[in-house]
């Protein structure tokens, strides 16, 4: 294996000692050998020094594990989680929280200035959502092999992911989520399905006095998988309802059956009373719900007599406050279930200034801002981001201020380059939120102004 300067100094197996200097984007220590080969040291934090064991050797870089810590780093901490190491889900309990808020803030900047070339003094700090014990509104579960082998319902071992880790008390979902998914592993391995259960889904309301179950299959439930939902739902009161999703090569996109119960949550926001449809996006840190809401309209700041364009809208997360302030407001989602939602809050809470659109952002957007102007749009795409069209057509809109709520700032950091680029816009304020404590996640909100 070699780099442009020639082979590389290090080989698959090969122990070594280094000096660690940084973290990089997804939480692995950044380190150099002699000859300054660079070498990403899973486990290990900017400052140490390190005994590292080479796991794989790429085209300019090394990947290896940390096999002991010769010098601490002083924001080192012991892993609250006896499962941390095994499981792949929360890869920076080996670090400190404030120290976790510092990393990002520090991350999030360097993506931005380096391919968006946002200013530093716009990156604020990090916003520290207090608590990071169970925070999880959702928690998914894969099914497959487990380290022997047998079937198991877990989350991904860290450097197998093809190996299923068995994670009965995860410390960030609550522990009637942990429960429930206990008796639905033991409720698979004691029947004979005959259709497979490939994921399974508990999403649990803040004050963990509903459960709602998704299901994950092949194909389209039969008897069996209606007798398993109605037998969870008589063992877990907590259980209001169990669905049950697949995806029909001939639809492209997939469908939901309710196997017992309902097929939704309700939860509070703000006072605001949301219903989350399985399926549907929901912010996944319960007690960042509000801090983030607050955050988004307030940088937005829609005047009385504003036009707003709401993209991503899912089940009015962000649509109520928006109506509340504006003259009106254009709401889209291409999630049917997720628009009723929306347009049931809305009802709900006597707000007729909003019109929703059951579209898919990227084929309604150019009509959208061909028949009517706006005063601002609030963005809140998936990980992937944007389409690359509608990043531009916004650019190209006469828009005065976008804030774009991201999971993501790789694709956040693009979607900016291309607005600032294209559009005359300016990226004015950055605020990294801590909606993920113990990974290398983050939540952004950016503001951009002509």
């Amino acid at each position: 294996m070699t780099d442009a300067r020639g082979p590389a100094p290090v080989g698959a197996g090969d122990l070594v000692e280094l000096e660690l200097t940084d973290l990089a984007w997804g939480g692995a220590g950044v380190g150099r050998t002699p000859d300054g080969f660079v070498v990403f040291v899973e486990g290990g934090l900017a400052g140490e020094r390190v005994r590292a064991r080479i796991r794989r050797v790429r085209r300019g870089h090394a990947e290896a594990g940390c096999e002991a810590v010769l010098r601490p780093s002083p924001d080192r901490s012991v892993p609250p989680c006896r499962h941390y190491g095994a499981c792949g889900g929360c890869d920076l309990q080996h670090l400190g929280l404030a120290a976790q808020s510092a990393m990002r803030r520090g991350q999030v900047a360097a993506l931005l200035e380096r391919i968006a070339g946002c200013e530093p003094e716009t990156i604020a700090p990090t916003i520290v959502v207090e608590g990071s014990g169970p925070y999880r509104f959702r928690m998914d579960f894969d099914r497959g092999p487990g380290p022997d082998g047998t079937p198991v319902l877990g989350l991904h071992r860290r450097g197998e992911p093809a190996v299923l880790e068995p994670v009965p008390d995860c410390l960030i979902l609550p522990e009637a989520g942990n429960r429930v998914r206990e008796g639905i592993e033991a409720a698979l391995g004691a029947r004979e399905i005959p259709i497979a259960v490939k994921r399974v889904s508990i999403q649990v309301t803040p004050e963990a006095a509903e459960i709602l179950i998704t299901l994950a299959l092949d194909v389209a439930p039969g008897p069996a998988m209606r007798a398993l939902a109605v037998d969870l739902m008589a063992g877990f009161p907590v259980v209001v309802g169990v669905v049950g999703t697949w995806s029909p090569v001939a639809e492209g996109r997939p469908r939901f059956l309710t196997l017992a119960g309902r097929d939704f949550l309700e939860v509070e926001v703000d006072g605001d009373r949301l219903r989350v449809p399985a399926g549907a996006f929901f912010q996944p840190n319960v007690r960042g719900w509000s801090i983030l809401r607050k955050l988004a309209i307030d940088l937005l700041d829609p005047q009385a007599a504003d036009r707003v364009l709401e993209l991503y809208c899912g089940v009015g997360f962000f649509t109520l406050p928006l109506a509340r302030r504006a003259a009106d407001v254009v709401a889209v989602e291409g999630m049917r279930s997720a628009v009723a939602a929306t347009r049931d809050a809305l009802a709900r809470h006597g707000l007729t200034n909003t019109r929703l659109v059951g579209r898919e952002v990227a084929g309604v957007l150019p009509a959208l801002l061909r028949d009517r102007e706006f005063d601002s749009v609030l963005v809140d795409p998936p990980r992937a981001g944007l389409a690359d069209r509608s990043a531009r057509l916004l650019s190209e809109a006469r828009i005065r201020r976008i804030v774009y709520v991201s999971c993501d700032p790789g694709t956040l950091a693009r979607d900016l380059k291309t607005l600032v680029s294209t559009g005359g816009f300016r990226v004015t304020r950055v605020v990294p939120i801590d909606l993920f404590p113990h990974t290398h996640h983050v939540e952004c909100v950016a503001q951009l102004d002509r």
